[in-house]
């Protein structure tokens, strides 16, 4: 035992203890390693006796420790007070009486009676159970098993195994071997009665069956050792129901060592025996999950034949972009390079830089660009500084290509990457021969790399690029020693000379490259294997450890999703940040899934996915001759006209089977009025603005740049050509300006100055909490959206006046509802709720229309009556932004479907990539990031404690050591990828609470039908100042009264009784105690 000052939880080897379900707490600390890496580890309650603290406390069990001979750390959880709380991550939340969490508690003493009890091993709690499932029951031949890695006790010694003999009783063993059709030839196979007690031989001669105490026997010797008696082994043969168990214990368990198939098949020789042995051994160590992820010894993933580049003939246009770094700070604030390289001519360029964020490389590349051209096509890799927004908006501006290369595959620029170790090495000389900083010799390196001949071309970059070698030092020195000068000619003879030397330099070099690359592909192929997947096939992914991006191992199984060549495949990661990524095939193997339900490996819990649920959709435009291509990863596609987006339709309902397309077809088809081009206008209301007896309000146009006027002229030119907006002559006026978000040109116009003066309406929005819970049950949800829904909303008379709009060319007026008008969401709530009126399975928060229901039946029914109300209403939809019959949807910033409700993506990575704050203004920013998925954290407030402490206006902003652990805490939840369970009103609710000095929560929970419970939303809540100097009975009691107020929207009109789960007991002490509290019984 080591007291361990600097760690807030206390941990313990696996192998100290003999853990079992009893003592787990039912949930995970997450921990914190050397390499910054954060890692679950299971928390369970153990005994502790030493001169610091004796008790029972949660300790998590780790597999190993930093300090050789020390089985446990005591960190300040236990022996100083919890000074940094950690996250108690629960994947499936579990009731104290279920037998999976430890019925001790913090008690002032421990009873003869419960240490007993405690320390009981029974074999019905380890993996041997297993093999006999009941005593007169038939072995269940689906659903899981009790996995050999997860054993509830050690056995001691062998006499343990005499328990379970008197499990199985031989009656019923011998009535599975006689039904069962597999030994049916066995028993045709002995000689003489088989009823009789006795040997009866088989045509094997190695091998003799015969039956003892009616049960059918094997008498098998080893080949070659027939004379050797002590060689003959009898075996038990084995029905079907009892082949897999044995399996799992000679190949899974702890003491099998999950040996090869030949070890394994040997093993189960000495013991038992059945038709077909050898086939299913090998079927189950192929189809091992752990095998299959930890692999063999100096195993390696058989590489794919060689894709050779394709040569791009124009210099510049086509160019590699990448960054070095981060490099030793240089007196100037240097720390990195921007390297760039023509994948033609070979001509490299490295620009020293402070930081390698986007602005800062577009302003750099701006630089290069100047001098070289604008390129057609740029590849660089997946970071975020190159798929950021800012970096995709200038490449488009550019009119240019982004290409990405494929995850964790830097042979796709390897022209450039092997550029960073010569210039690296270059840079290195430099510094140690002038002893100057490396960015003062970026020029130098340029210079001699630029001017070495590059052996793939023949030439070096610079004759490519300049038709000529750059004067030198060493041609310098010659021309002293000559004493010569060049002859100088007139322009168009230079002129002349330089084209044509250009132009056989470079197919030259074109020829070269050719040759150079059938050589190396010759070379390399030699030892590649040609192998490829299917969509649909699952694998397994070579990928870096989460928070430790040096350590690569198996993950997975993940499911191929879209395969974009021979080489590179779209890979579906759920249990990654990123839903989606591009995997070269090197980083491939094929995954073994077992026929059998019952003889599937349990996966772990972060690999563990379920096949129905379509998380992600992913853009992908295939394969060109530059190589691959990939577009950022959208949910959306692109906003094209409805008649366009038409003609592809049935491409987008690829997920469905084909009778369901024929259902969602012929229904677009019966309703093609409601896919204009061009937004129509409703007949249910008309919207109006009341600004009672207010002044008209006239404002002069903004003053804006060429660019945006275009942008504005074209916009106003559209609102007349359609009848959105018509000349005006009217009093009021208001400005409009033009912003750009998402690539795309925004026309707003300016009403605030009216909207001060407008009557509000206070007609509500439904809360978001509740359209969440209704959609998250179904299995089928579709989701539709209308075309500039506002539009579609006519304006009254007076209104319209009100509505008038300034620009610098022209004054109009709005015909429609225009987006800026304070009133305009309640307007347009209110006409959906009209038009939807009446349809349950229904739901509608603005223009977001969602209809989800349990059958496929169903759903089209109801589809095609929110179509016909649609219809009548004179709506129009935006069919490029519709989903139909999806298992899953973004919807109002989560994914819902599948009884299941998910964060976004692109939310948690915002939250992820947010640097450290340095303002009371940034934490509140990130703290509000946070908070909108802290439904999906256990104790969020009490983690986040210290940043909420900083808020305070009285206390003075210090970023402390505490502070940083709390921060990377709360990314650390988010990387976890939390899954609620979409709430079921038709079953009862249990509630689980807990309270700690500094806050409390909670946890809804609700059973599935297999009895498995699952949280359906967290709570959790910073207790205030004088909350904090309450009892623990008074904390504890509180935390009650909190979870029940904020679950009251579930719990209230719950019908069955709630069962509450603490580890105090508050409600039972209230009504025992002598002493009333008065503000307990309050």
């Amino acid at each position: 035992m080591l007291r361990d000052t600097g760690g807030s939880q206390s941990v313990i080897l696996s192998n100290a203890l003999p853990f079992s379900p009893k003592s787990a707490c039912g949930y995970s600390a997450i921990l914190r390693g050397i390499e910054m890496g954060y890692t679950p580890k299971p928390v369970h309650m153990i005994h502790i006796t030493s001169k610091l603290v004796t008790g029972f406390f949660p300790v998590a069990v780790s597999d190993e420790l930093p300090i050789e001979g020390v089985t446990l750390l005591l960190g300040n959880d236990i022996a100083a007070g919890k000074v940094l709380p950690s996250l108690e991550v629960v994947q499936v939340p579990i009731p104290p009486d279920s037998g999976s969490e430890s019925p001790i508690f913090p008690l002032c003493v421990v009873t003869r009676s419960q240490a007993r009890a405690d320390s009981d091993v029974r074999i019905d709690d380890s993996f041997l159970s297993s093999l006999f499932e009941k005593e007169t029951g038939e072995p269940e031949a689906e659903g899981p098993t009790t996995r050999p890695d997860k054993l509830d006790a050690v056995m001691k010694s062998t006499s343990n195994l005499e328990e379970v003999k008197t499990v199985a009783k031989t009656a019923r063993f011998t009535d599975l071997q006689r039904l069962d059709p597999t030994l049916r030839r066995c028993f045709e196979g002995l000689v003489g009665n088989e009823s009789t007690l006795g040997l009866g031989l088989s045509k094997n001669r190695n091998a003799q069956l015969f039956i003892e105490n009616n049960v059918l026997m094997r008498r098998w010797t080893v080949p070659d050792e027939e004379s050797n008696e002590w060689r003959h082994v009898t075996q038990v043969v084995l029905p079907q129901s009892y082949r897999q168990p044995v399996l799992r214990v000679a190949h899974e368990n702890c003491w099998s060592g999950h040996l090869g198939i030949t070890k394994t098949y040997q093993n189960i020789l000495q013991h038992f025996f059945w038709p077909g042995l050898k086939q299913d051994v090998a079927n189950f160590c192929r189809s091992c999950h752990t095998c299959q992820l930890a692999g063999k010894p100096n195993q390696t993933i058989p590489r794919a034949p060689l894709c050779p580049i394709p040569i791009v003939k124009q210099p510049f246009d086509k160019i590699l972009i990448d960054c070095v770094g981060p490099l030793p700070k240089t007196r100037h604030g240097n720390q990195y390079l921007l390297t760039i390289m023509c994948t033609a001519t070979r001509y490299p360029e490295a620009i020293p830089l402070r930081k390698i964020t986007a602005p800062t490389i577009i302003k750099a590349l701006m630089t290069f660009f100047a001098t070289f051209g604008l390129p057609q096509i740029i590849q660089t890799d997946q970071g975020t500084n190159f798929t950021s927004n800012v970096f995709q908006q200038v490449i488009k501006t550019l009119k240019a290509q982004h290409v990405t290369s494929s995850a964790y595959h830097p042979e796709s620029q390897g022209a450039l990457e092997r550029w960073h170790q010569s210039v690296k090495s270059m840079l290195r000389k430099y510094c140690l021969e002038s002893e100057k900083e490396w960015d003062e010799g970026v020029p130098f390196v340029l210079f001699a790399a630029r001017n070495a001949t590059q052996e793939s071309l023949g030439f070096s970059p610079a004759e490519l690029v300049f038709a000529h070698t750059p004067r030198s030092p060493l041609k310098a020195v010659k021309e002293t020693i000559l004493n010569t000068s060049e002859s100088s000619c007139n322009v168009l003879t230079y002129v002349s000379r330089f084209r044509e030397r250009l132009h056989k330099a470079n197919q030259i070099a074109k020829r070269a490259l050719e040759n150079t690359q059938t050589g190396m592909k010759q070379r390399y192929d030699k030892t590649a294997t040609y192998r490829q997947f299917d969509i649909g096939d699952q694998v397994l992914v070579l990928l870096p450890q989460p928070g430790s991006s040096l350590n690569a191992r198996f993950s997975g199984p993940y499911t191929i999703e879209q395969k974009l060549s021979d080489t590179d495949y779209v890979i579906h990661t759920p249990d990654r940040r990123r839903q989606k990524r591009v995997c070269h095939v090197n980083m491939l193997k094929r995954y073994y899934v077992r026929d059998s339900p019952t003889a599937n490996a349990p996966h772990s819990s972060e690999t563990h996915r379920s096949a129905a649920i379509i998380v992600r959709d992913v853009v992908v435009d295939g394969v060109e001759d530059s190589g691959l291509k990939t577009c950022p990863m959208v949910r959306l596609t692109a906003r094209l006209a409805n008649s366009e987006e038409l003609k592809n339709f049935p491409l987008r309902l690829t997920h469905l089977n084909t009778e369901q397309q024929t259902d969602v077809t012929q229904l677009v088809q019966d309703f093609s009025c409601l896919f204009n081009d061009v937004p129509t206008r409703t007949t249910v209301l008309e919207h109006d603005i009341d600004v009672r007896d207010a002044k008209p309000i006239r404002q002069h146009p903004y003053r804006i740049n060429a660019s945006k006027r275009a942008v504005m002229k074209h916009e106003t030119d559209y609102l007349l050509q359609h009848g959105l907006a018509v000349p005006s002559c009217s009093a009021w006026s208001s400005p409009c300006l033009v912003e750009t978000k998402s690539d795309t040109p925004r026309f707003i116009t300016d009403f605030r100055k009216v909207n001060h003066v407008t009557v509000p309406d206070s007609y509500p929005l439904p809360r978001m909490e509740d359209c969440v819970d209704k959609v998250g049950s179904a299995k089928f949800v579709s989701k539709l959206d209308l075309l500039k829904g506002y539009w579609q909303v006519p304006l009254t008379p007076r209104a319209s006046k009100i509505a008038a709009f300034v620009t610098p060319d022209c004054l109009l007026q709005y015909t429609v509802m225009a987006f800026g008008m304070c009133n305009a969401p309640a307007t347009f709530q209110r006409l959906m709720n009209i038009v939807m009126t009446g349809i349950t399975e229904c739901s509608v928060y603005l223009d977001d229309v969602v209809v989800y229901s349990q059958t496929w039946k169903e759903h089209m029914d109801v589809l095609r009556e929110v179509f016909r109300r649609l219809a009548q209403a004179s709506l129009t939809v935006n069919l490029a932004k519709c989903e139909f019959g999806k298992a899953t949807v973004l919807y109002l910033g989560r994914e819902v479907g599948q009884g299941q409700v998910r964060p976004v993506l692109e939310k948690i990575s915002a939250v992820v990539d947010f640097p450290v704050p340095t303002t009371r203004r940034a934490l509140r920013r990130f703290l509000g990031m946070a908070g909108f998925y802290r439904a999906f954290c256990r104790n969020f407030s009490t983690v986040a404690q210290p940043l909420t402490n900083l808020l305070s206006p009285t206390r003075k902003f210090v970023w402390s050591a505490e502070c940083q652990s709390a921060f990377d805490c709360v990314k650390a939840l988010l990387c976890h990828s939390p899954v609620l369970c979409a709430p079921d009103f038709s079953k009862p609710f249990k509630l689980d609470i807990d309270a700690s000095g500094v806050g409390a929560g909670g946890v809804l929970i609700q059973e599935d039908s297999e009895g498995i419970n699952h949280p359906v939303c967290y709570f959790s809540r910073k207790f205030n100042t004088y909350q904090t100097r309450y009892s623990t009975i008074e904390k504890e009691t509180l935390a009650l009264l909190l979870a029940l107020r904020y679950f009251d929207v579930y719990v209230g009109s719950s019908h069955f009784p709630i069962i509450v789960y603490t580890d105090h007991n508050p409600l039972v002490f209230l009504s025992r105690m002598y002493n009333h509290n008065q503000r307990l019984m309050r």
